[in-house]
């Protein structure tokens, strides 16, 4: 039987919620990483949910019959007495899910023909994960390159069985290549931006500068990476990456959103460093000047800081220049 086989026959079980939490942790994985078994997936929950929204209709009394006599037997040797009611009605579930998926029943669709489509060959999916536990006969015997291995420990959690486990933490270098607009591309790029705990500064500057090349490119706007230098602009303490991610934002197509202007209004009113208040009132400036519509607490917040004696006198004229931009 091969892996997908096995991880399939997996699938009526973790519908129900009935795998032990080893077994569903890996055939998670293997649903992110086979695309075959991710699409096979979709269709199993696409049935369970077709399968509640349908009216309940009496089951022939010759194929309940049938199908006890043979469930039954195997119950009584593996269910305790209180709960073959429940397994019972499960394996029904079950049942009635390979049944739906596998085309023999299409309840509503009779006039439609079944048409079985040949799946494209596709390589499985590269999950990134920060832990991960897999079977030996998973991983390749063949160790390509040198990578670190580092923090290894020995397990075996459980004498009586001959299974052991090695843990370790492994540091391998990885090229990810795509269109700018991928989704997979898009999601890397923002952890690497809002990874403030693991990536250097240096590392999120120059990921900014990549960042800017890109993404200032109408046909490469993309709304999640305004969010992410967003964040970062309220949450690093480099002032020099604070104040890039406000320079890449004022030339972002993404960076009119609500949340972005939040983030500007945020750093023009509490940042510490008067540098990274005039990158911000020069982005609000320019969103004033290309229409933007302000609430009242971001007006509220450029009357105050063109008026304000102790600010800067470059954010005083930026501030004042919003306003007098934003037409009532």
């Amino acid at each position: 039987m091969s892996e997908c086989d096995f991880m399939r026959e997996n699938m009526p079980l973790l519908l129900t919620e009935s795998l032990d939490p080893a077994r569903r942790e890996l055939t998670h994985q293997h649903i992110e990483r086979c695309a075959a078994c991710s699409d096979e997936w979709a269709g199993y929950r696409e049935t369970w949910q077709f399968l509640g929204a349908l009216p309940e209709v009496e089951v022939p009394a010759h194929v309940k019959t049938q199908f006890l006599a043979n469930v039954e037997p195997p119950l009584r040797r593996l269910a305790p007495a209180e709960s073959r009611r429940h397994v019972t009605r499960w394996l029904a579930q079950a049942a009635a899910v390979v049944l739906v998926a596998s085309g023999a029943f299409y309840a509503g669709h009779r006039s439609k023909p079944i048409e079985l489509k040949e799946q494209p060959a596709s390589l499985n999916s590269y999950s990134i994960a920060e832990s991960r536990v897999l079977p030996a006969r998973l991983v390749s015997p063949n160790i390509e390159g040198r990578p670190d291995i580092e923090n290894v420990s020995f397990v075996d959690s459980n004498p009586s069985d001959p299974d052991i486990g090695l843990s370790f933490d492994i540091t391998s270098h990885v090229t990810v290549t795509g269109r700018p607009t991928d989704k997979s591309m898009v999601r890397l790029l923002r952890y690497v931006l809002e990874n403030k705990n693991r990536a250097a500064s240096p590392s999120r500057s120059r990921a900014i500068d990549w960042v800017r090349t890109l993404y200032s490119r109408p046909e490469n706007a993309e709304p999640e990476i305004a969010e992410a230098l967003a964040n970062v602009l309220r949450n690093d303490s480099h002032e020099g990456v604070r104040i890039k991610a406000v320079e890449t934002l004022n030339r972002m197509p993404g960076g009119a959103s609500a949340d972005t202007r939040g983030a500007l209004i945020e750093a023009l009113k509490s940042d510490p460093n008067p540098a990274v208040r005039i990158k911000a009132v020069e982005a609000l400036a320019n969103l004033a000047h290309s229409g933007a519509t302000f609430d009242s607490a971001t007006l509220d917040t450029l009357r105050q800081k063109a008026v304000q004696g102790d600010e800067n006198v470059y954010v005083r004229v930026k501030a004042a220049e919003a306003l007098s931009s934003i037409h009532p």
